[in-house]
């Protein structure tokens, strides 16, 4: 009996192990993809912590605290909340962002911005496809609306032309492009100085593969 429970666990052990050359998946680029406008932007005195991945559960005290000031519809509120967050610091928010709601939050570099509520998420997302930056060693990811998507993604480039729109996950920024021009086509291209393997977890993950 023990030489078949031995056998019997090998073999799961060998059905659950992750293949050979399977590139190690990031948990930060498990969450949901937003964007937002730019309502200000601030530099952030101390190092960001990166893109952190969800640590808290939604109806944490933390949570609740977060939203009270740094997704608060006073834009005083959010304004102090903008001055004081520490962008180096675990952030509850992570994940648990209200998407009706604006938020203060920071990206992986040396900003921290007031954006407003999302107007457009990833549930919109129709292609994905990973390629090498044109600008460097970096790889970006060119999204693909589906025509919900794209009618909303086009109404809102037209209306914002010059100001800044925010691409976020786990509510933290991966970039924030300044809008040249309407972007009627329907697609764009996510930045975030992505790896390969990074880019293509992103990518495959909108597609939901």
């Amino acid at each position: 009996m023990k030489i078949l429970a031995v056998v019997l666990l090998l073999a799961v052990a060998a059905c659950t192990a992750t293949e050979p050359d399977t590139p190690a998946r990031e948990a930060w680029l498990m969450g949901k993809l937003t964007f937002r406008k730019v309502e200000s932007v601030a530099p952030s005195s101390k190092p960001s912590s990166g893109h952190p991945a969800p640590q808290n559960e939604a109806d944490d005290p933390a949570v609740k605290a977060a939203r009270a000031t740094r997704q608060s519809t006073d834009a005083t509120t959010r304004e102090q909340a903008l001055g004081t967050l520490d962008c180096g610091a675990p952030d509850p928010l992570a994940g648990h962002d209200d998407a009706a709601a604006p938020l203060v939050t920071c990206d992986a570099g040396e900003f921290k911005y007031d954006l407003g509520p999302v107007f457009l998420d990833g549930d919109r997302v129709g292609k994905a496809k990973a390629s090498p930056s044109e600008y460097g060693t970096d790889h970006v990811v060119t999204v693909e609306f589906d025509a919900e998507g794209a009618r909303t993604w086009s109404d809102f480039t037209t209306a914002n032309v010059g100001n800044q729109i925010a691409i976020l996950i786990n509510g933290r920024v991966l970039s924030a492009p300044s809008i040249q021009s309407p972007i009627t086509g329907g697609t764009t291209q996510i930045t975030g100085r992505f790896t390969a393997d990074e880019a293509d977890q992103l990518a495959r993950q909108l597609v939901g593969r």
